[in-house]
């Protein structure tokens, strides 16, 4: 079984940003967010700072971090917000189940409404 690879749009990110974070701080989540990518060897830009901001959830600070983690290895990055369950499981068995729970989990919180972490 493959993992799913999440595909997002800016739309996704202006709207995880708005339910995420203070828009009173928008001018700050922006600047740190657009220092990932500004290198030759950034990879998939969006999709990153996604992850990013999945992780913060909606701390600042932790954004600051996972951009800077992010800018020394995304793949990281990727990892612990897409394949958390995956990244510890130990059998085939747990490894299909953990591709099912991270997917669900990860358009859980794509598609919820309000920042529940508030």
């Amino acid at each position: 079984m493959t993992q799913p690879i999440p595909i997002y749009t800016e739309d996704d990110l202006k709207r995880v940003l708005a339910r995420d974070f203070s828009m009173a701080s928008s001018t700050v989540i922006q600047e740190i967010l657009d220092s990932y990518g500004k290198e030759s060897w950034h990879r998939e830009i969006l999709r990153v700072r996604m992850a990013c901001v999945k992780l913060a959830n909606g701390d600042i600070s932790k954004l600051k971090s996972f951009v800077g983690a992010a800018c020394s290895d995304y793949r990281d990055v990727l990892a612990w917000a897409e394949y958390p369950k995956y990244m510890s499981a130990s059998s085939p068995e747990e490894e299909r189940r953990a591709i099912e729970t991270d997917w669900n989990q990860l358009q859980t919180w794509l598609n919820r409404t309000s920042n529940v972490a508030g």
